[in-house]
């Protein structure tokens, strides 16, 4: 299969470089920035001097971009780039970008005589990397069959859903939410695991025997270690943020630990800016109840610092934990998404 791969970021140049390294695929990749297309045609990987260029030809077309402006700014009914395609040709996203962008999308290339898949992926870029990926796909049945082959080459497990394009989208979404209340949770049982002297090893093992998906496991083993570093992380100004956002006029949906976390954003608690600090939030709640606490505790250290030693300074009593460490640009560190 000839394969053009748009959009060199994290997640895309390690799904690029997966299909690269598949005899049985010949792939050309493009970037708006040339700077990131370079290390590929170093390793002798076809680099197209266009979008024109590297659409021209493909029998699978893949984007790994930003957002919906940045998709359909690329296809739209006038654009090059949708001209450029072949007949039947198939346009695979893995983008994460709104059911509503992508049931357009599906629209769009039916109308042009191209066929679209929604395919947004379950994982980190070292996911990616390694091609232990989760992928979801809806969208035209026919070019879902086509496109699951090489799909395979980068993602461990596919779930192909019935309905419209956008329906892998929203799953995306629902599961994104399961995921950042999850790791939110295990942060804070930690934390306040420390402040009763309870075994952080147990609570590891509970909760890594607890959760088949690899990337939970993962999240529960560097909050074990306290591990901060973001160098594989997200950065927060791409891709689909808030689910609040994309549920309106759909019942008005209430997700109250969303709005949890959004009052700890918005009071400060969750500092936008994120300056390479940890924060930990003892909150009793009705601290008057709370052995005579009577206060709120709040702290903030150096990433060096110990939460451990911390949470041990807090009331015993406390009511309930909160543990987020950011770094900047909004990188999100022990959740995989801001709500």
């Amino acid at each position: 299969m000839k394969i053009a791969f748009l959009g060199l970021g994290r997640m895309g140049s390690g799904m690029a470089r997966r299909l690269a390294g598949a005899a049985q695929h010949e792939l050309t990749v493009w970037n708006r920035n040339p700077d990131k297309a370079r290390p590929f045609a170093r390793e002798g990987i076809a680099v197209a001097t266009d979008l024109v260029a590297a659409v021209s030809g493909a029998d699978l077309v893949v984007t790994s971009l930003l957002d919906d402006a940045s998709l359909e700014a690329m296809f739209h009914a006038a654009s090059p780039a949708l001209a450029a395609m072949k007949p039947h040709a198939i346009h695979l996203c893995v983008t994460t970008i709104s059911a509503d962008c992508a049931n357009r999308m599906q629209k769009l290339h039916a109308e042009s005589g191209t066929r679209y898949v929604s395919g947004p992926v379950l994982g980190r870029p070292d996911a990616a990397a390694s091609g232990e990926l989760v992928q979801l796909l809806a969208g035209d049945a026919s070019a879902i069959a086509e496109v699951e082959p090489a799909c395979r080459v980068f993602a461990a497990r596919i779930v192909p859903l019935p309905g419209p394009a956008g329906a892998a989208n929203n799953q995306k979404l629902c599961i994104n939410f399961f995921l950042a209340a999850m790791i939110e949770a295990m942060g804070e049982c930690y934390t306040l695991g420390d402040s009763l002297g309870v075994s952080r090893e147990a609570l590891r093992v509970m909760f890594t025997q607890s959760f088949a998906m690899p990337g939970l496991k993962s999240y529960a083993e560097r909050l074990y270690a306290r591990d901060a570093d973001g160098s594989t992380g997200f950065t927060m100004t791409a891709g689909l943020q808030r689910p609040a956002a994309h549920s309106r006029g759909r019942g008005g949906v209430e997700l109250p630990s969303r709005d949890r976390r959004r009052t700890r954003r918005e009071d400060g608690s969750g500092d936008r800016r994120g300056h390479g600090r940890q924060r930990l939030e003892l909150g009793s709640g009705n601290n008057a109840q709370a052995g005579g606490a009577g206060r709120e505790a709040r702290h903030r250290l150096a990433r060096s610092q110990s939460v451990s030693s911390l949470a041990a300074a807090a009331p015993a009593q406390a009511h309930c934990a909160s543990w987020q460490m950011k770094r900047p640009s909004n990188r999100l560190i022990c959740c995989i998404i801001n709500f």
